[in-house]
């Protein structure tokens, strides 16, 4: 089960949450980030994709189905779209093009789906199930994400190694792609000898082969200096401005540095603090010891950072009462590449104690 206080950022705001008698209202959260219970989906726990669709979400390339009570559901053993399927690939891979795209007449412009579906046919990532028609309400199949995936990361990725010989696989216009995906270990069977590739795919499915392309993009990686670089300043810049109680300032380096789940997380808890400070209730922080960050995971989009010996001193006073705490800083930090070409983080996975 998904531990909330293990995914916080700002290690402290977990201890103010007992010291300060508030409640943590998620209706604080402002128009430039999501509301916190988005990333939280209802249906993935325990799930044999959770690692990578909790990841997916995260990082914002996921998005659920709206119960309608401020809840989210990812439905992820349901089959996904064709146009679900373009428009997280695109998301997620940061292709685009300038260029008008094949015309398709069921891919109406305004469409949520249509900018998607234009950038991956311009490139010939996709094409449509007919000459005319794009069908980008139908179920995706197996056979034709290994077609998407395999045309997306044709110049980043080296298809090579041990292909897998599934016995259900014809010779038909997919047995090529498929090959490729098998050999990278982008995609794998249902069985040891079956892929079943006319089966709809179901999100978590289509998923876990994109991470997995992601994953093995080395290409443009990025320099390790310049994550480490942008995960100390980002540190820094924080609690030096939780040190000073110069809120502002930190929500102008939640802006500059953080994304996705972080940036909601950060802002919500900032919120919640501002809200409870008083002349009762107050924080002090004095750093320990600085983290040191090293690069465990890279690749063109995602990177995974290490921190290690950071702690700090937290001082809650409540009235009368204080209560004080070293608090340490070791954990994941987890980054993307974004469309500008930045790189922010995303979450960040404290190591419990």
């Amino acid at each position: 089960m998904r531990q909330t206080i293990n995914r916080i950022t700002l290690f402290f705001f977990a201890m103010i949450l007992v010291v300060f008698p508030f409640s943590w209202s998620k209706a604080h959260a402002a128009d430039s980030y999501k509301s916190l219970d988005l990333y939280f989906p209802t249906d993935i726990d325990g799930h044999w994709a959770y690692d990578t669709l909790d990841n997916f979400v995260n990082a914002d390339l996921l998005n659920g189905y709206s119960l309608g009570n401020g809840e989210v559901a990812l439905k992820p053993n349901h089959p996904i779209t064709r146009a679900e399927f373009v428009a997280i690939l695109v998301q997620a891979t940061g292709l685009h093009s300038t260029a008008q795209g094949k015309s398709f007449s069921d891919v109406k412009a305004g469409k949520w789906y249509a900018e998607s579906i234009r950038i991956a046919s311009s490139l010939g990532v996709v094409g449509g199930v007919s000459s005319t028609e794009f069908g980008p309400d139908l179920p995706i199949t197996r056979g034709d994400i290994a077609i998407m995936v395999v045309r997306a990361f044709s110049d980043t990725v080296e298809f090579k190694g041990a292909s897998k010989t599934f016995k259900d696989v014809p010779n038909y216009y997919a047995a090529s792609a498929i090959t490729k995906a098998s050999q990278a270990g982008i995609v794998s069977g249902m069985t040891t000898t079956t892929f079943q590739p006319f089966a709809k795919a179901t999100r978590a499915q289509a998923v876990v082969m994109l991470e997995r392309a992601l994953q093995l993009e080395q290409t443009e990686l990025p320099e390790t200096s310049e994550l480490t670089a942008l995960a100390s300043t980002a540190t820094a810049s924080e609690i030096q401005a939780m040190t000073d109680h110069k809120y502002d300032q930190l929500s102008v380096t939640y802006a500059t540095y953080y994304t996705g789940y972080q940036l909601s997380s950060n802002f919500t808890y900032l919120e919640d603090l501002t809200s409870a400070a008083d002349e009762e209730n107050s924080m002090d922080i004095e750093m320990l010891s600085q983290p040191d960050f090293s690069v465990i995971e890279s690749s063109n989009r995602l990177a995974v950072l290490e921190a290690e010996g950071g702690k700090m001193k937290v001082t809650i006073h409540s009235g009368k009462e204080q209560q004080e705490e070293t608090v340490s800083m070791d954990g994941l930090y987890k980054l993307k590449k974004m469309n500008d070409n930045s790189w922010k983080i995303y979450a960040i996975l404290p190591y419990e104690e």
